[in-house]
């Protein structure tokens, strides 16, 4: 397969994923008590697995290499590692943030009561469903072509800036949309070399699926003031620290296990080149 198709298939799933899922974004939010919201909401997160699904039926490349398998035997440590990490990397900042901004920060913990439980993981068990769609559809279809065409690395920070652009249709209801859109780019650009070791590494979209379930769902312990939040560049990037620190954590596990691969198509057709 040459660049050229390869780009090809890389924008037929972009146009219609950014544009119609930041449409449905928008719906979604714009009226949150409607009893559409929450539909709207998840039909925007499944739709990047629709769209992957119905592409590689149409030109009978099949699903078998869109990750979705357990491979608990091969993964098992990733699995792990998406749990146990991800818990970590979601808390990883707030003591940071109280020890150094204790007069703008809050502590917010409760122990929560048995129905809250319940209701948590109802709402999480639709939440890793609904990562699952995204993860599918990001990772499984689109990073394998954005990393043949690119190499490893660059296909990370596209990506990431991809996913980014994809929320824009939320950003319109945010306090900060210019500056949440710079640290959701930035985030996402880190986080995801750490979900490309954990799928390179497992085989297996559920890890990923998994981890941004858990970053998704996990109370936040602190609130912070949001005017001194977005308007202050030090609290920012302290509260980015653990991203950065995984991203370098996946980085060393890609290159350590060899998963570093170069470009790896041809840049034209044959019959372009006679």
């Amino acid at each position: 397969m040459t660049k050229r198709s390869i780009l090809k298939q890389i924008i037929v799933f972009l146009i219609p994923c950014l544009v119609i899922s930041n449409i449905l974004w928008y719906l979604g939010y714009s009226d949150q008590t409607s009893d559409n919201s929450m539909m709207f909401v998840m039909l925007a997160g499944f739709l990047p697995a629709a769209l992957a699904l119905i592409i590689t039926k149409v030109t009978k490349e099949g699903w078998n290499n869109l990750g979705i398998a357990f491979n608990i035997k091969k993964g098992w440590k990733m699995y792990l590692l998406s749990i146990i990490g991800t818990t970590a990397m979601a808390y990883l900042a707030d003591p940071l943030m109280l020890l150094i901004f204790s007069e703008d920060v809050s502590t917010t913990f409760t122990l929560p009561q048995i129905k809250d439980v319940a209701l948590a993981m109802l709402i999480g068990t639709a939440c890793l469903i609904e990562c699952l769609g995204e993860e599918l559809g990001w990772i499984g279809y689109l990073f394998p072509r954005l990393e043949r065409v690119m190499g490893t690395i660059p296909a990370c920070a596209v990506l990431g800036t991809i996913r980014a652009v994809w929320h824009i249709g939320i950003l319109f209801f945010i306090e900060y949309p210019v500056v949440s859109f710079i640290e959701l780019m930035l985030s996402n650009i880190f986080l995801q070399l750490f979900m490309i070791y954990m799928f390179k590494k497992s085989g297996s979209l559920f890890p990923c699926s998994i981890s941004h379930g858990i970053s998704n769902l996990l109370p936040i312990f602190l609130v912070y003031e949001s005017k001194w939040y977005y308007t202050s560049v030090v609290p920012m990037v302290i509260s980015m620290l653990p991203a950065l620190i995984f991203a370098a954590l996946g980085f060393l596990g890609l290159k350590r296990n060899g998963l570093i691969e170069k470009p790896s198509v041809m840049q034209s057709d044959n019959s372009d080149q006679t």
